[in-house]
């Protein structure tokens, strides 16, 4: 009896140590969870967690939100915003198109629709302007529809615009903005350095002003100054990813590919959808001699912005850097059937040096490589418009508007 008490005891010690085993979550299970909580619950879960930047939780709890009030223009707009912090701006349009229709007066869903569309300005300006239809003295459509004339280099209408707006409301930042733009367009550099200090004056702490004083001193050559009012910009706000980029494409200018590559990775990071900064940081790998990981960035561009010039001739490079050569052969011929691509002359160069190392197949070569030879910097992200950045989450019931 003893021997076997002890042989018990033994078996339940064992069992106390032996690791338990979890069963993975079950999704179907999660989800048929999910969907018997309230949708006021769940909505406000899912924006709790977008505060706290737990993506995928907040989106299982949209997603069951969703359908269970599909109505709801508000919980499409935050799928919206959603969807582009997670990188994803087509889906992210698409939602808020979804909240368009359910309620075309949803200004913020309106605005931010037509900042993703504003590679095609005469698309972002249909948008705005059905928007105003519902909404004809919102300065805020206001300000967009002058931001996307301005695109479009109708000048006057989007000063016109701007001037509307401050005569019903002189203290609109947004619009001295909007009118600084315009003046710096039209070359007239003090003018619009005027208004943006107006605009600062009324917000001091809006980082899209001081990073537009930073253009504005790199138009006039004083660099150290522009990096100054950058990184200002970022002290004010350490999410204001155009600010970043700026500073990357400084440091880019001074080859500081170490520097280039911090401050472009911070922009990366705060927006993944912005091609631009993926380019700058891919630059910045590449002064750095990381083929690999400036590869994963120009297909990184690729992806949002297929057949872009720059992205695929340093895709290219980077595949020679690699020793791919029938990789990098391919990608500069697709590169040389691009009708604007502005280094022809060069991938011809490229292409007849790859193909005559393909033939006569030397053993353990090694491509010649110039890292970021020749950039372009004014593809780099130095813009002025506030409707770059987008606000968080809303921590009430009402939709969050852009700045």
């Amino acid at each position: 009896m003893r021997r076997l008490a002890m042989a018990l005891l033994g078996l339940v010690v064992a069992c106390a140590h032996a690791p338990s085993k979890v069963p993975p979550p079950d999704p179907t299970a999660e989800r048929r969870r999910l969907l018997e909580l309230p949708a006021t619950i769940l909505h406000k879960e899912a924006r709790e967690l977008m505060a706290r930047g737990q993506w995928d939780a907040a989106r299982a709890r949209l997603d069951a939100f969703l359908t269970k009030a599909p109505e709801s223009a508000e919980g499409w707009f935050d799928a919206g915003w959603l969807a582009e912090r997670m990188g994803d701006p087509q889906a992210a349009a698409d939602l808020y198109d979804k909240a368009l229709g359910q309620d075309p007066a949803n200004v913020p869903a309106a605005l931010n629709l037509a900042r993703l569309g504003s590679d095609d300005p005469r698309k972002a300006e249909s948008i705005v302007r059905a928007a105003l239809q519902k909404n004809p003295s919102d300065p805020r459509l206001l300000n967009a529809l002058g931001a996307v004339l301005r695109a479009q280099r109708k000048l006057d209408e989007a000063e016109a615009l701007a001037r509307r707006v401050l005569e019903r409301h002189p203290r609109d930042a947004s619009a001295w903005r909007n009118l600084a733009a315009v003046e710096s367009d039209r070359g007239h550099v003090r003018l619009a350095e005027t208004a943006l200090n107006n605009a600062r004056k009324l917000d001091p702490k809006d980082a899209g002003i001081a990073n537009s004083l930073g253009v504005l001193a790199l138009r006039r050559e004083e660099v150290a100054a522009a990096r100054g009012w950058f990184e200002e910009a970022t002290q004010l706000d350490a999410d204001f990813a155009p600010a970043w980029a700026n500073l990357g494409a400084l440091a880019l200018r001074y080859r500081d590919y170490a520097l280039a590559e911090k401050v472009c990775a911070r922009a990366v990071e705060l927006d993944p959808a912005r091609w631009e900064a993926h380019l700058a940081l891919a630059w910045a790998l590449e002064g750095l001699r990381r083929p690999r990981e400036a590869r994963a960035q120009y297909e990184k561009v690729l992806a949002l912005r297929p057949q872009q010039d720059d992205a695929l001739y340093g895709k290219a490079l980077a595949l020679k850097a690699e020793g791919d050569l029938q990789a990098a052969l391919q990608a500069f011929r697709e590169y040389s059937t691009l009708p604007n691509a502005a280094r022809q002359r060069e991938a011809q160069t490229q292409l007849a040096a790859i193909d005559l190392r393909l033939k006569s197949a030397p053993q353990g070569s090694q491509a010649v490589h110039k890292p970021a030879a020749g950039l372009d910097l004014s593809k780099l992200p130095q813009g002025e418009e506030p409707e770059r950045s987008m606000d968080g989450p809303p921590s009430d019931p009402a939709p969050a508007a852009v700045r």
